[in-house]
């Protein structure tokens, strides 16, 4: 079987609860999450004894070179019902060298909002160390902190360093695969554990940042092309070595590989393995619009072994 030609992969979703809504992993090589293949002849595998086996037959070279034998990207919906708490992610050099494991970069696709949405990114203006350190601790954190209105279809790019939290909201949010993050405040909440000293030297106390329309977001990371899809759209790999996961986030659409149809339908993602070299993608529905996600050559190679749960 290991001779035989790789498919688009779809799989089954894996939801948890949490205490202020829900995460749906899509797309996951975690460990604790490992994603489950739910069509084709690699059904009932998981994404990790698919990548142990296909290596840079399913990601290609850039990413194997990077990542290793964990899959480099994983892809998860935050349904946020109240207000999760305020947290900031490592960088991959901070990461490697504290965890032996990845940092985190994310994106996050605005899929609906409630009346009370509001998405927490950064300082409205520079901070000192002390002075965010001691709204920590008298629970005067909000005064401090730059707050958007979420619209369904923005994009906001949450960098290492970036304090950030959501509110009444659901996000699409794609990220390297890590979950790898530290918890600086709860809003007053107490049961859950804090990691502000841990994380104190991590976080940019003078970054912000605003949200845009869907278009192009390229990081060292991965790059995420937002994609309207009106007509039929052929796909040449040429020397393109990279894996490309699809993300169907309004309307529905068609993979179509070696004459078989792969069905994409809203909040669904599918993964194109690198080595299937020529395929189409084909409007289902009116006004449909996919993330496609892609990892693109990196200059450096940078192997860690994979992270572990937090």
């Amino acid at each position: 079987m290991e001779n035989q030609k790789l498919t688009p992969l779809k799989f089954l979703p894996d939801v948890q609860e949490m205490p202020w809504g829900t995460v749906e992993y899509k797309l996951a090589d975690l460990g604790f999450v490992d994603s489950m293949a739910c069509e084709g002849w690699l059904k009932g595998n998981s994404l990790s004894d698919i990548m142990q086996t296909y290596l840079e037959r399913l990601v290609g070279e850039t990413a194997f070179a990077w990542y290793g034998t964990q899959f480099p990207v994983m892809v998860k919906r935050l349904t946020v019902r109240g207000r999760n708490s305020l947290h900031v992610n490592p960088d991959d050099e901070t990461a490697g060298q504290r965890y032996d494991a990845f940092g985190k970069t994310a994106l996050w696709y605005v899929e609906a909002t409630g009346p009370d949405a509001r998405l927490y990114m950064g300082f409205k203006r520079p901070v000192s160390a002390e002075e965010f350190y001691r709204a920590c601790m008298t629970g005067k954190v909000e005064p401090l902190l730059h707050s958007v209105t979420p619209r369904v279809g923005e994009c906001y790019l949450v960098r290492p360093g970036l304090v950030h939290a959501a509110k009444d909201v659901t996000l699409l949010e794609i990220a390297e695969s890590s979950e790898l993050w530290f918890r600086l405040y709860d809003w007053g909440k107490t049961d859950r554990e804090l990691h502000l000293e841990e994380a104190f030297d991590l976080i940019d106390l003078k970054g912000k940042i605003a949200g845009h329309a869907a278009g192009t977001d390229a990081t060292e990371q991965f790059t995420v092309n937002a994609i309207p899809l009106t007509d039929a759209l052929k796909s040449h790999r040429d020397e393109d070595d990279t894996f490309l996961l699809y993300v169907c986030v309004k309307g529905a659409a068609v993979v179509q590989a070696d004459g078989t149809n792969y069905g994409l339908k809203t909040g669904e993602v599918v993964l194109v393995p690198a080595e299937v070299s020529d395929f189409f993608l084909l409007p289902a529905e009116k006004d449909t619009m996919l993330l496609e996600v892609r990892m693109d050559p990196r200059s450096e190679n940078d192997i860690v072994s994979a992270p572990v749960e937090e």
